[in-house]
């Protein structure tokens, strides 16, 4: 073979090797297959640190972009910056917080920003995130700011928290309330989401405008439904058109929106619609002392039979009507509500989810009365068709706790003693569950020896299952792929060997069926 040809072979060679390099790049080799999976339940033994004793959290640093007002107030000008987000403490409360403060000096002297004065550090009441739905409850004292001002506050916010892949809807309350768009508190500026044109002057221009020119008005608002199990609520976003855009009518268009019920798979399906028992018209009234408005809403007795038909409570059906409501209709402090002739002042311990009476202020129930109520969709792992793979289970939980490891375990240990799937042995409980603790890139989770006497009892496969199914449960959405089990601060082997247990375990996606 001469010289030229065998250089003619390693072009045609390489010529071959680039197309196909080409084609597998430009996704058209038809015949190419994604792997699967691969099982990591026998990844390789690595000694890790010790066991922990109690729970903490470790501090992390996140790079987040906060949206503050140009020099003028009048457009949005976002501002990278590296917070350092605390112990239990998500990075969408962080970022809030970091705005809310204000901008540091070296930031409005390069930008030209500017913050208004919310009259604390932290000026934020609470924070709620529930699926993609957040709620920011700003104190009181904001209202002295006027209402264009107020309006850019709410979407410095809302761009603040959307830059989160989790957060799509924002609601900003003030004080628990809707303040509204205008002075008169007439017309509802509702759920928000985010806005790429950042001139806040104009936009709300245009919501004025709108609001003067009396016409039909259409918003984004927030609705609450029980769930399934009657112990929670869940939020719902959806579109809503207004004739008129008046307090009064954004009244009874919601009512009537909560009659329509929801697809929502984790909530019930049978809650009595509010219009189909009303007594009497709702109205928006002044409290006897002249000192506040609320809104008063009178239900005939046969309200109480169809809640107990529905397998729900006075409380829960309370908390679905003021949370709704008053994140909706603006400048109203409350909700009074009355059934048959019983004006509602409270509820007993059996009816509420945390257990604590709750007792009415002035018999007018405020959203800060039903804290408690907001449930979150929360993803568990447990036995599925395939008895050696895992499938996922959405159920509810609170929302406070729905990022606390220790809760998503207790949930997982709830999950197998009512529902009777395999997850974990049944005959384990919270406390068992001894310490925990969460850093940046693992977590390390310390049990006690009943538990593993418990896991000790099961098969292989079995082990296999309980032991992944706590490691996706608490890997799932977070930022630790890892987790490293203890039992009495030690690491151990357990007989049935199905899990190499004296090392890191990783999320086993390979484990879940499709």
């Amino acid at each position: 073979m001469t010289e030229m040809t065998m250089k003619r072979g390693r072009r045609a060679a390489l010529a071959g090797a680039l197309l196909m390099t080409a084609l597998l790049l430009g996704g058209c080799m038809a015949g190419i297959e994604e792997r699967p999976m691969t099982d990591l339940a026998q990844a390789p033994f690595s000694q890790g640190p010790q066991g922990p004793q109690e729970d903490a959290w470790a501090e992390r640093t996140e790079t987040v972009t906060l949206y503050f007002f140009h020099g003028d107030g009048t457009t949005l000008v976002p501002v990278t910056r590296r917070i350092t987000v605390g112990g239990g403490t998500s990075r969408a409360e962080a970022a809030l917080c970091a705005l809310l403060d204000g901008p540091f000096t070296e930031e409005a002297e390069a930008f030209g920003v500017q913050w208004p004065d919310m009259g604390q550090p932290n000026a934020v009441r609470r924070l709620e995130v529930s699926g993609d739905i957040a709620t920011v409850d700003l104190p009181a004292r904001v209202r002295e700011l006027g209402p264009q001002e107020l309006f850019a506050v709410r979407q410095a916010v809302t761009n603040t928290l959307t830059e989160f892949a989790e957060i799509s809807y924002v609601n900003v309350l003030v004080g628990g309330r809707e303040e509204g768009l205008d002075l008169g508190a007439t017309v509802s500026v509702g759920t928000l989401t985010r806005a790429d044109d950042l001139d806040t002057a104009a936009k709300y221009a245009r919501l004025e405008e709108q609001r003067q020119s009396g016409e039909r008005v259409t918003r984004l608002a927030t609705l609450y439904f029980p769930t399934t199990d009657g112990r929670f609520i869940l939020p719902e976003v959806r579109s809503v058109d207004i004739a008129a855009g008046t307090a009064i009518d954004s009244l009874y268009t919601l009512l009537g929106e909560l009659g329509r019920g929801t697809d929502m798979a984790l909530a019930a399906q049978l809650v009595p619609a509010p219009m189909s028992y009303i007594e009497e018209m709702p109205e928006i009234i002044w409290t006897e002392d002249g000192a506040y408005r609320a809104i008063e809403i009178r239900f005939s007795a046969l309200l109480d039979e169809a809640l107990d038909e529905a397998g729900l409570t006075r409380a829960i059906y309370a908390a679905m009507l003021t949370d709704t409501l008053m994140g909706f209709i603006p400048g109203v402090e409350g909700l009074r509500i009355v059934i048959g002739e019983e004006s509602l002042s409270g509820f007993q311990e059996e009816e509420t989810p945390d257990g604590r009476e709750i007792a009415l202020g002035s018999a007018m129930a405020t959203r800060g009365d039903f804290g408690a109520y907001l449930g979150a969709p929360c993803v568990f792992y447990a036995q599925g068709m395939d008895e050696a793979k895992l499938r996922r289970v959405s159920r509810t939980v609170a929302q406070s706790g729905q990022d606390d490891p220790r809760e998503r375990l207790t949930g997982l240990m709830r999950l197998s003693q009512e529902e009777g799937v395999l997850a974990l042995p049944q005959t384990l409980s919270g406390e068992d569950v001894l310490a925990i603790y969460t850093g940046e890139d693992e977590i390390l989770v310390n049990l006690s020896e009943r538990f593993a006497i418990a896991l000790a009892s099961l098969d292989e496969r079995q082990e296999r299952i309980a032991v992944y199914a706590m490691v996706n449960t608490l890997t799932e959405g977070g930022r630790a792929q890892v987790v490293r089990l203890y039992f009495e601060g030690e690491q151990r082997e357990l007989p049935a060997g199905g899990v190499e247990l004296r090392g890191a375990l990783m999320r086993n996606p390979g484990m879940v069926e499709e």
